[in-house]
């Protein structure tokens, strides 16, 4: 089951709002985003939702790509209201509208004082201490799906990679079993899911620590294990393919 993740990167909140010009994206809308005493007025919006819940929620995007500068912008409680109307507001409109209201700022941004960008890390650490305090009041306990908030995005995909290893060795399990029954869905939709799953959490490792070494050139830790991963995905690359 899909794990629905509210974390946005810190670099994602700082040009965000190095673009909103310290207003409401919506058009003619000038409420602003903190007030004079830095006070956070608006909200944070997903363009297409974080959860199935949510407005333009579309399961074919990641927690990354859902939680990118892309899907972001903010909106007064007003406007955040109105775009809920989903048959009015499209994914395509609320980034047309995202896209002109930056425009207008791309090249003056407002420059906003430490204490914005404090309160918007303040109000991520609340929401994972809300999911850490919900976990711990879990319906059945011993049944709790177990959840790290602490885990950074580096040891997720580690964790993720250890769950791939886990699914192939009980579908080779199934494939002793049930071959000969159903045999292509252990025999090839299985084999194949899990090929396609572990090069987009490849994929998914290189990119963001492509992004880190940008912020960090220097860190000889992060450039080893880039070099490392690059070596193994070329070899994928060339190597890797489905079962037919």
């Amino acid at each position: 089951m899909k794990k629905y993740s509210r974390k946005i990167p810190l670099d994602n909140l700082k040009l965000l709002l190095a673009r909103s010009g310290n207003q409401c994206a919506f058009s003619d809308c000038s409420h602003p985003i903190f007030d004079d005493d830095n006070l956070f007025v608006a909200q944070l919006c997903h363009i297409e939702a974080v959860s199935p819940k949510g407005q333009r929620y579309n399961p074919n995007k990641t927690n990354r790509e859902i939680n990118s500068i892309d899907n972001l912008l903010f909106l007064c409680y007003r406007h955040h209201k109105v775009t809920d109307n989903v048959d009015l507001y499209t994914v395509e409109k609320l980034k047309k509208i995202k896209a002109n209201h930056e425009l207008r700022f791309k090249e003056h941004s407002y420059d906003y004082p430490k204490e914005v960008l404090t309160n918007l890390v303040l109000e991520i650490e609340n929401f994972w201490t809300q999911v850490d305090q919900l976990h711990s009041e879990h319906i059945v306990p011993e049944l709790a799906v177990p959840i790290d908030s602490k885990k950074d995005i580096l040891a997720l995909i580690t964790e993720t990679q250890e769950y791939l290893g886990h699914l192939g060795e009980v579908n080779s399990v199934l494939m002793n079993e049930c071959k000969r029954t159903h045999f292509e869905y252990v025999c090839l939709a299985m084999p194949n899911l899990i090929t396609r799953l572990s090069i987009a959490i490849d994929q998914i490792e290189i990119k963001y620590l492509e992004e880190q070494i940008l912020k960090k050139p220097d860190s000889e830790e992060l450039m080893n294990k880039l070099k490392k991963v690059r070596k193994e995905f070329e070899n994928i690359a060339k190597h890797a393919g489905l079962a037919d």
